[in-house]
């Protein structure tokens, strides 16, 4: 099997728990060297590893094959735009980048390289997201007429030092959580015809977007994403409603928590979903339906195989290029409070 040297930028919740893990796992991946300002901490864990604080050490040695970005988002630009100028291939963790512009110009780098550029959307292998899926498939649920989506939480105590609650570029919820539920609705559905977004700041003394609804008109759809710091009560992951029935999820993906906790996607019954918490699909009978199981596992597979056998990715720098998009309408809509016509765009 032919092995990719990786090098690894950042070691913050994204690099260690939803990166490291898998490419300690997959036999064709080789974690070599991390950029990172937390040695100690990652010796612990990988003793094998190379730790530097000089990320440029990173692009400039020869034997890293794949370089993936996880830093802060307002440097994943700059990162990768240095990684594929060195000739690496690159993965990104989400966002993609912040502007379109930026995007547009690292896919053309990308192409001239003749480089793998690739977005880290790994809710698409969420089991709740491939169980929708599945179901879509089926036409179970007939035409769909409204999705809703929510990635919601409860913190109410604002951590001002952590950069996701900066005016920074990149900061805020929309940039954080939003990517995953825009990706997840344009594999679904694809570009809405327009759309409209309210973002709104919920805490007291916050500085940056925390709470969103953004809504996605399509010919007979209504798409509705909204992620809040203030829901101490969590109601449904996922609402699907069709001319034939109805789904209705509950829970996360067991994924995040087990990652969390320090398990390895190597475990046993690995992404399987409690029993509590299937969903409901209610259409000529009312049941339970077994949730998918998850596996990001997949996203890293198939990084692997476009890298040495040239597979089509999973997800291509210009379906990541399409949620940035989004992003930066939402942004305008939420000023303008309009919605906007996406016909033209």
């Amino acid at each position: 099997m032919q092995i990719i040297s990786v090098g690894l930028i950042g070691f913050g919740l994204s690099g260690r728990s939803f990166i490291a893990p898998f490419l300690h796992c997959h036999p064709g991946f080789q974690l070599k060297h991390i950029y990172s300002s937390r040695e100690q901490e990652i010796k612990k864990i990988y003793p094998s590893v190379e730790v530097t604080q000089n990320v440029n050490s990173l692009f400039q040695n020869s034997e890293i094959d794949l370089i993936i970005v996880s830093s802060p988002n307002s440097t994943h630009y700059e990162f990768a735009k240095k990684a594929l100028l060195s000739n690496k291939h690159v993965l990104i963790e989400k966002p993609f980048v912040i502007t379109t512009d930026e995007g547009k110009e690292l896919i053309s780098l990308a192409k001239e390289k003749n480089k793998v550029l690739t977005a880290f959307h790994n809710r698409r292998w969420d089991g709740d997201f491939l169980t929708i899926r599945k179901l879509l498939n089926s036409d179970k649920l007939g035409n769909i007429v409204e999705f809703e989506s929510h990635f919601d939480r409860h913190r109410p105590n604002l951590d001002t030092a952590n950069w996701h609650n900066q005016p920074k570029p990149g900061g805020g919820v929309l940039y954080d959580l939003g990517p995953h539920l825009i990706d997840q609705a344009l594999v679904l559905f694809g570009k809405p015809k327009a759309l409209f977004a309210d973002l709104r700041v919920a805490r007291e003394q916050g500085e940056v977007d925390d709470t969103f609804e953004l809504i996605l008109f399509y010919d007979k759809l209504r798409v509705i994403l909204k992620s809040g710091v203030l829901i101490k009560e969590l109601g449904p992951r996922f609402m699907v409603h069709g001319t034939k029935g109805s789904f209705v999820k509950y829970g996360l993906d067991p994924q995040e928590a087990l990652l969390r906790e320090g398990k390895l996607p190597e475990t046993a019954h690995w992404g399987q979903d409690k029993e509590e918490n299937y969903g409901l699909l209610n259409t000529s009978e009312r049941k339970r339906i077994v949730t998918e199981p998850g596996n990001y596992m997949r996203l890293f597979e198939n990084v692997y195989n476009a890298i040495t056998q040239g597979e089509a990715l999973e997800v291509t720098p210009e379906s990541a290029l399409e949620t940035i998009r989004i992003i930066e309408l939402a942004f305008e809509s939420n000023h303008k409070r309009q919605v906007l016509d996406l016909t033209q765009d």
